[in-house]
């Protein structure tokens, strides 16, 4: 039987607002897969498998046998703005450490933690909403992994919301039932189908003059072999990369970029036959999605998005579900907006480029929320965990120091039973360029994280 609960405002003059309703999703359904309900205090009786919360009001009015959480005033207020916030005693939150939105308890000299309104205010995002300081955010306009509260606090590394969760519930329930199963989701952005071949006359002879212009003597010659079919295209690793998540009994997830050609749009032409065929070839062992590119996510509309959905669309002659942004660029929520018009039931950008970790303080899926129209939006998120690219461009690490930090990711991601999800590219697997040695990598990592 699924445990249940049920939570109360203690305020009568309190209205329940979307915020009370998404904290609640998140921290008990979307992480401990319990039901929950809100519900008028004189309606709670106990009842065999059901949890009671008052939120709000003094500790000393909570009905025996009821749990308290304090409430502040963040769940009854709207917009994006905080105003400054107490920190709660690390000694009486849920993981024993300190949290914002602490409630000060005058009698017992102590700071509750209303870690309801932080697992709002993590969950939503509202973190990036609220600062539109360009210190904050790269060349790109992305909000930094390391301007975050939780690359300050030390939290990043952690799945932050369910270790405290499940903190909480094995402390006041230990007797309930917690989600077990750790799971492992590799997925690929394919940003350059091929490195040489299936481009176009044009855009072949002036990558040509580009490489001969830059001294890059070693492409320059490569690059016919390669077209004329003496030697592969050192970006096309599909076969090799599905043989791999094979062996460790993975299915991978790859987003595709069909975008038009731009200054960072630079993919295969999105209607190369050869493309198509890839595409068409991963079909049954793999799962698709888009990889909306750059002019997409710039554009004030949605028609660039909506045709290249379209494109691939046609390729797999089933609607598209899934989207990761190219660059994992997105503006919270108005990126997840534009998803949600266009269909698309999950995205999986929710990751920072120049961090690994957990952006929401989440591995497993959960809604997104929209904080514009405050409401729990039918978008589901998929966090990931860590990207090739934050490895070696952002961290600059060496194989050797990645594959520590990568280990000790996924062990934080299995001491809550969640989800490490990894984001590779098709061409880091090549072994060529500065992606040279990284090909061993990535079976070390799936060694680790899978087998380990």
């Amino acid at each position: 039987m699924v445990p249940k609960v049920k939570i109360w405002c203690k305020q009568p003059e309190v209205e329940i607002t979307e915020r009370h309703r998404y904290a609640t999703y998140v921290a008990f359904e979307a992480i401990l897969e319990w039901e929950v309900a809100w519900c008028a205090e004189e309606e709670q009786e106990p009842e065999n498998g059901v949890v009671r919360i008052q939120y709000g009001g003094a500790k000393t009015d909570a009905p025996i046998g009821a749990f308290w959480i304090p409430a502040s005033d963040l769940l009854s207020s709207t917009g994006v703005n905080v105003n400054a916030w107490e920190w709660s005693h690390a000694e009486v939150t849920p993981g024993r450490i300190r949290l914002p939105f602490g409630v000060r308890q005058e009698r017992q000299g102590v700071i509750e933690s209303d870690w309801l309104s932080w697992v709002f205010w993590m969950a939503s995002r509202m973190e990036e909403c609220g600062s539109r300081n360009n210190d904050f955010r790269d060349s790109f306009g992305r909000f930094k992994g390391s301007a975050s509260l939780a690359h300050q606090e030390g939290w990043l590394e952690h799945p932050i919301l369910e270790k405290c969760v499940r903190a909480w519930a094995r402390k006041f329930v230990p007797d309930l039932p917690l989600p077990i199963g750790y799971r492992v989701q590799p997925t690929v952005d394919v940003d350059s189908a091929f490195a040489y071949r299936y481009k176009g006359l044009k855009l072949t002879i002036a990558a040509s003059l580009n490489d001969f212009i830059r001294g890059r003597w070693a492409r320059f010659l490569e690059r016919p072999w390669v077209m004329l079919g003496f030697k592969d295209d050192p970006y096309d690793t599909y076969k090799w990369l599905e043989q791999e998540h094979a062996k460790v009994g993975l299915r991978a997830t790859y987003f595709f970029l069909l975008a038009n050609r731009g200054k960072r749009d630079r993919g295969v032409p999105w209607n190369a036959s050869e493309l198509k065929q890839r595409i068409e070839g991963l079909k049954s062992s793999a799962d698709i999605g888009i990889h909306p590119g750059c002019a997409a996510h710039d554009d004030s509309d949605d028609v660039t998005m909506f045709e290249e959905i379209r494109r691939l669309t046609r390729i797999l002659k089933t609607p598209v579900q899934g989207s990761r942004q190219h660059y994992l660029l997105q503006r919270i929520p108005e990126s997840w907006r534009r998803l949600e018009r266009l269909e698309i039931k999950t995205d999986h950008s929710l990751g920072y480029a120049d961090s690994v970790g957990f952006r929401a303080g989440m591995s497993r899926p959960f809604r997104a929320y929209d904080l514009t129209d405050e409401r729990i939006m039918n978008l589901v998120l998929h966090p990931v965990a860590v990207m090739d690219a934050t490895l070696m461009r952002h961290l600059k690490l060496s194989p050797a120091e990645a594959l520590k930090l990568v280990d000790d990711l996924s062990c934080n991601v299995r001491e809550v039973e969640g989800v490490m999800v990894l984001l590779w590219h098709n061409e880091s697997v090549s072994n060529y360029w500065q992606w040279k040695g990284w090909k061993t990598f990535y079976q070390e990592v799936l060694a680790t994280v899978v087998l380990k």
